[in-house]
């Protein structure tokens, strides 16, 4: 899932600039998870925003607003209120508000900041375990993504300075070799520990539009 956490909100209140009635849109997936952009989020900014003279016309919780499939469906349902807005306030991930945008024609206001991809421990404590790194080593070591596990991303094992499994760029923290290695033994499988892995792709590097994973 995105992990996202709210802009503040006077940048929010300038993204708004003279637009006067806005439609407020949340997240029904990854944000509501973050209590970012779920129907709570959403009620909270509205009442904000007509607290400050605003006038929310609509307040819609979009399944999976990054999917431009059902963003377009579901955004019949406001079809009315959309054509009268002076624009869209969306409480999701840069995704959500990429696909709202092209669907409405409008302008259309980031309320969130998307950080990264994250599996969910509790409600609010979340841990980025994946770097989109487009060349994924976890078939060869246990699961276990060494990219966002270790400060310096290495993919070939620990670096010299690691001590007795304890990592020398971040006091505290486990060397995540030392867990790869770990479960790869207990699994049978120590033998992947040295399989030799080229340098990831970089991680920011420019996407086509439209582009296919098979």
């Amino acid at each position: 899932m995105v992990v996202t956490t709210p802009k503040p909100w006077d940048e929010v209140r300038f993204a708004l600039g003279d637009g006067k009635r806005w439609v407020v849109m949340g997240c029904a997936d990854c944000a509501a998870v973050c209590q970012t952009g779920g129907s709570s989020q959403v009620d909270e900014l509205a009442e904000r925003m007509q607290d400050e003279g605003f006038e929310v016309l609509a307040r819609v919780d979009l399944p999976s607003p990054c999917d431009r499939r059902l963003t377009r469906r579901d955004l019949k349902r406001v079809a009315r209120e959309l054509e009268a807005a002076d624009g869209v306030v969306c409480l999701t991930c840069g995704g959500g508000v990429q696909a709202v945008a092209e669907l409405v024609g409008k302008p259309v206001v980031a309320g969130l900041d998307a950080h990264f991809v994250g599996t969910v421990e509790r409600v609010g404590v979340f841990h980025e375990q994946c770097a989109l790194c487009g060349a994924c080593v976890l078939n060869e070591t246990a699961g276990i993504c060494p990219v966002t596990g270790c400060p310096k991303g290495l993919r070939n094992g620990p670096c010299e300075e690691a001590n007795a499994g304890a990592c020398e760029a971040e006091p505290g923290l486990e060397c995540v070799w030392e867990r790869i290695w770990e479960r790869l033994e207990a699994l049978g499988r120590a033998e992947a520990f040295g399989t030799v892995r080229p340098p990831a792709p970089p991680v920011r590097r420019p996407r086509s539009t439209g582009r296919r994973t098979r």
